[in-house]
């Protein structure tokens, strides 16, 4: 039942988000596409369904302007897994900026300060500072994990076997590669653009994340899915075989439908579940960067 809630509760703003424009064909996508990861998520009873339902129901509250509770959902997942802090990528296409700045700056001095009410100050203080530690130990913990750093970062690590750099530089890199389609205001007014920046962080935060685990590309494959279908023009052969692509080695792969052998001495020794979302998410980034996302200009 517990695990059929989750599911449930963690599916829906995905269908709110698809039942703004969607037709009956971009929905039926959405389902085939996704119809694995949820699943490996649901089994291993993770928190990864409501945390990608937090960041699409934060991207679908700012469109239709109530700020305010775009504000509690992105501070409710960011004090729940961290991951939910990545809602405020939506703030430049917020209409009450300020009304959303001071919503957020509202809603985390309740969430800090509500818990202290039944267990005092110090213990929530002394759990948050026992949180962040938790967090920097677990990022040395997890570079060669097998089952953890499923990311970009954990596939460079484990391909190259070095440990002699430090990730913060792929990940500076991929800020600036994120940061780049902000600068193409012009494109702000058109959906479809901001559409493909909620698949952009949905994927971003899985792919540059040491924590990110197999079932954790429920979120990043949510974000193909919207790459895949948002934009206003026909997708070329190459897109559909990225698709295909990600289909097959990212969404398969932990089920008993791909190949062991594979799955077990390349796939996880090497994080390669990473690959194909990455190759989309930097096809993604150039096509924010080069593209009119203007309906018309199909």
């Amino acid at each position: 039942m517990v695990r059929t809630a989750y599911l449930v509760g963690g599916a829906k703003p995905f269908f709110i988000l698809g039942g703004q424009d969607a037709t009956g064909d971009q929905a039926g996508t959405h389902l085939y596409l996704l119809v694995l990861c949820p699943l490996t998520s649901l089994f291993m009873s993770q928190f990864n369904i409501s945390i990608a339902a937090i960041i699409v129901l934060a991207y679908v509250l700012i469109e239709k302007e109530k700020d305010v509770w775009a504000a509690f959902v992105i501070m409710l997942g960011t004090f729940t897994k961290l991951y939910g802090i990545t809602g405020l990528a939506f703030f430049f296409f917020s209409r009450h900026k300020m009304k959303f700045s001071l919503s957020c700056v509202g809603w985390a001095v309740v969430m800090v300060v509500a818990p202290m009410i039944l267990s005092g100050p110090d213990y929530i203080m002394s759990q948050y500072t026992g949180w962040f530690e938790d967090l920097s130990g677990k990022n040395s913990e997890n570079l060669f994990a097998l089952m953890q750093n499923i990311s970009f970062l954990g596939m460079v690590r484990k391909i190259s076997g070095s440990v002699s750099y430090s990730d913060i530089y792929l990940i500076i890199g991929g800020l600036i590669l994120f940061g780049l389609p902000y600068l193409r205001i012009s494109q702000y007014k058109y959906e479809a653009f901001r559409k493909t920046l909620l698949a952009s962080v949905l994927m971003f935060v899985v792919l540059f994340s040491t924590g990110s685990e197999s079932s954790t590309y429920i979120i990043a494959f949510i974000g193909v899915a919207i790459w895949y279908t948002a934009v206003p023009w026909k997708r070329s052969t190459l897109d559909i075989v990225l698709m295909v692509f990600a289909f097959i080695l990212t969404s398969m792969s932990p089920s008993d439908l791909f190949p062991k052998y594979i799955r077990v001495h390349y796939v996880y020794p090497y994080a390669l579940k990473a690959l194909p979302c990455m190759l989309i998410w930097l096809k993604l980034t150039f096509e924010m960067c080069t593209r009119s996302y203007n309906p018309v200009k199909v």
